[in-house]
């Protein structure tokens, strides 16, 4: 179900990047709309709903770090089935078998009291002396309308992954795209592929440059440091110089049909790598980034546990990649549209 979702925004993106009016035209405002909502919803659904894990989720925190307090989406039970008045019952929102006790902190006594009985509610838990006791530290939302899942180490940080995620799959797809525009040009020789074949390429880097930069901001509060050579940060390092050096082949060249021709050679021969780089060298090497060699989980994304990426968050990241991949043909389109008028305006004879 996550691959299916995840083609389907990336392929819808695409089927609008080339329709209506092609790749190089102007797009009617519909479709400029459509971009914006994309990336508005994107942004909205991304960072605004709260998380909410399991009972489960607060015990498996519980072991690795006692002090952590986990939002947790349960249903308030009637209060005379518990032990005191200033305790309650709970079921596990997700598992109404699991019921628990909750122990509410003292400024909270008076507030659990008015949270409405048998409705989702995320309450801010920490485990209090067994795996069915837990104390209430906060009352987060009442009846939320979506919910992120909880993400045991990840946490707030796993929304990032509505970004970055993104960032390096369209940065993939624009070096394809540039590899199949320079196979059109070596067949063709025509200016018009050329110049789809830089243009995707450059924001295929741009993409690169911001995937790094946001896995960096994540590093720095994940792991503490901005940069770590990890393994795939180092492999995206690498990919970049591979990209820069196709820029530095086209600058040094004055002719155009050879810079052309040479540099359509060097991003065919250049895109194999950037597959492995991305999603295969990573994979082979212990490190510290989500799916490495030595991570048992293979990310949220790829992880075969239910739980570590629900259908809102399957579908918000289908959005996202819908809404980065229009942004992305947005890009193109004005990048080619751009070299056209300035080509017309260099032909033009001056009066």
């Amino acid at each position: 179900m996550k691959l299916v979702v995840m083609l389907a925004g990336i392929i819808g993106g695409l089927v609008l990047m080339y329709l209506p009016r092609g790749v190089d035209r102007p797009k009617p405002a519909w479709w400029r709309y459509l971009a914006i909502v994309a990336m508005a919803l994107t942004c909205f659904f991304g960072l605004y709903p709260p998380l909410a894990g399991s009972i489960t989720d607060v015990v498996v925190q519980h072991r690795a770090d006692s002090t952590k307090i986990v939002p947790a989406l349960v249903m308030i039970s009637d209060a005379e089935s518990a032990t005191s008045p200033e305790s309650f019952t709970a079921l596990d929102a997700r598992d109404n078998r699991v019921r628990i006790g909750l122990v509410p902190t003292a400024s909270l006594v008076s507030g659990m009291a008015n949270v409405p009985r048998q409705r989702p509610v995320i309450l801010a838990l920490r485990r209090f002396g067994s795996d069915r006791s837990f104390e209430v530290m906060d009352v987060v939302a009442v009846d939320p309308l979506i919910t992120m899942p909880y993400i045991v180490g990840l946490e707030e940080r796993a929304r990032i992954m509505f970004f970055h995620v993104p960032l390096s799959w369209i940065a993939t797809i624009a070096y394809f795209l540039a590899m199949m525009a320079s196979i059109r040009y070596l067949r063709n020789r025509s200016n018009d592929d050329d110049d789809v074949a830089v243009a995707t390429a450059a924001l295929g880097t741009l993409f690169t440059v911001l995937a790094t930069l946001t896995g960096a901001v994540w590093a720095k509060f994940n792991w503490g440091t901005f940069w770590n050579w990890d393994p795939r940060q180092t492999s995206i390092m690498l990919l970049l110089l591979i990209y820069a050096a196709y820029f530095l082949l086209r600058s040094t060249i004055d002719d155009s049909e050879r810079k052309a021709r040479l540099s359509a050679v060097y991003a065919i021969v250049a895109f194999p790598t950037v597959p492995f780089l991305i999603f295969v060298l990573p994979r082979l090497l212990p490190g510290l980034h989500p799916g490495s060699a030595d991570d048992t989980n293979l990310g949220p994304l790829l992880s075969p546990r239910s739980d570590a990426i629900n259908p809102t968050k399957t579908a918000v990241f289908g959005l996202a990649l819908f809404a980065f991949t229009l942004v992305f043909a947005w890009l193109v389109n004005v990048r080619l549209r751009l070299v056209r008028v300035l080509r017309q305006s260099a032909k033009r004879p001056e009066v």
